[in-house]
């Protein structure tokens, strides 16, 4: 029931980013409302009634932020009895910044919590992924997962683990090759607000899911042409579909005629 009420929470959650009138895309990830019954709530350690249904319900504004930290996302990317770095770091580096990770040049089972019980899990990662060939991707992975480290395997806030501080620093290496410090998920959160890579990121995976095909198959100007449209729109996610549509629709259109008529 929990699992059923957590992605209802986070359907819910877009729906209202999404179609609100400002429909801005940084709220995704700087809003500290999320959507909760009353059996969410008591689970999650919110005073709502137990028969309460859906309703919008403010959160922590120094440690939650939107969609990075909602408990459907962190209990998915976690395993049954501790968080997973790795998972959320993997999740961030891909899916929210857009860039390549190679496949494991080896297979390392991870470390089992009761086989460390004195280690948090950070401690248990780095040791683990340690190896220098681990570390060409992993230098990146890990110190994005960190920063979701106040988050428990169901999502739940905390500021211990096993008895100690939990450590959410983290650090990000841009394109550019400029350093970026954070500390937790809401210094993330800002900074992938704002950040190119988030936004081409975003731009580019909502092309590839309405179209289905890559941005890259219509002409290598359109990716950053529609990034730019984004922003000068104030990142208006929906404004965002319609220039997908029309833009990908006129591209079609001319690559069409253009197999058609060769010589035109």
């Amino acid at each position: 029931q929990i699992a059923a009420d957590l992605r209802v929470s986070l359907d819910l959650f877009l729906d209202d980013v999404v179609w609100s009138d400002r429909s801005d895309f940084r709220n995704l990830l700087l809003s500290n409302e999320i959507y909760l019954n009353g059996r969410l709530a008591k689970y999650y350690g919110y005073d709502l009634p137990e028969d309460a249904p859906f309703q919008k319900v403010p959160l922590e504004p120094d440690f939650r932020a939107g969609l990075l930290t909602h408990p459907y996302l962190m209990a998915g990317y976690a395993y049954t009895d501790s968080s997973s770095p790795i998972h959320r770091g993997v999740f961030l580096t891909r899916n929210v910044l857009g860039r390549f990770l190679k496949p494991p040049p080896i297979a390392v089972a991870p470390t089992p919590v009761d086989l460390a019980p004195d280690m948090t899990t950070r401690e248990r990662v780095t040791i683990q992924t340690r190896e220098t060939l681990c570390m060409s991707c992993h230098g990146m992975i890990n110190d994005l997962g960190f920063s979701l480290e106040q988050f428990d395997a169901v999502g739940r806030f905390r500021k211990q683990e096993r008895g100690r501080d939990v450590d959410a620093s983290g650090r990000y290496v841009k394109r550019s090759g400029e350093e970026v410090l954070f500390e937790g998920a809401r210094e993330l959160a800002g900074f992938l607000a704002e950040s190119d890579d988030s936004q081409n990121a975003f731009t580019e995976f909502m092309f590839q899911y309405f179209v289905k095909q890559p941005v890259q198959a219509f002409e290598p100007e359109m990716l950053p042409r529609l990034r730019q449209q984004f922003v000068d729109d104030n990142y208006h996610i929906r404004q965002l579909l319609a220039r997908i549509a029309t833009e990908s629709a006129i591209r079609a259109k001319e690559l069409d005629a253009k197999r058609h008529n060769p010589n035109d």
